[in-house]
């Protein structure tokens, strides 16, 4: 009677130890994740500027500037899940990019002082942004992994915890 006690205690010690490294884990992904929103935040407010000055200065529309500016309002929303804001902004990189290599193919964009200032101040931001996407990609990293790997993937499965998408820089 008394090994059933201590298998029955031992199993409800294992299974509380369990639960909490995961919800430290994924607690650590929020933190990580509050200072990359930040980062972002900054980004998505130069990218305002950045969208008026192409928008003066490159007289046709381009979709590209229009779906970044979509997105940017869109990234503003305080109901969307961690992953969909990552996936968001993931597209925003890729949109970004690509408008930058537009901008570099109109001479009247690039031997502007307005622009080379926009484009510094968006070059401070990236690299204060890829240290914190680092630190959230690694605290993803270390979450999915306990979410995959035995024991704590039984836990993960019982208590409905979800992996994560990482950040692409």
């Amino acid at each position: 009677m008394d090994w059933i006690i201590f298998a029955l205690a031992a199993f409800i010690l294992f299974t509380f130890l369990g639960y909490n490294r995961l919800i430290r884990l994924r607690s650590n992904v929020y933190k990580t994740f509050s200072v990359l929103d930040k980062q972002l935040e900054n980004r998505n407010n130069l990218l305002h500027d950045l969208v008026l000055y192409f928008q003066k200065t490159i007289n046709n529309k381009n979709s590209k500037v229009e779906e970044l500016v979509l997105l940017c309002k869109k990234d503003k929303n305080v109901d969307l899940s961690i992953d969909q804001r990552v996936k968001l902004n993931n597209r925003i990189n890729l949109l970004l990019s690509e408008l930058l290599d537009v901008a570099c193919k109109h001479p009247d964009v690039v031997n502007k002082s307005e622009f080379s200032q926009l484009k510094t101040q968006l070059s401070d931001i990236e690299k204060k942004l890829k240290k914190s996407a680092v630190s959230y990609n690694e605290a993803i990293g270390f979450y999915n992994n306990a979410i995959y790997m035995f024991p704590s993937n039984v836990f993960a499965l019982l208590f409905g915890f979800k992996s994560l998408m990482r950040f692409e820089i």
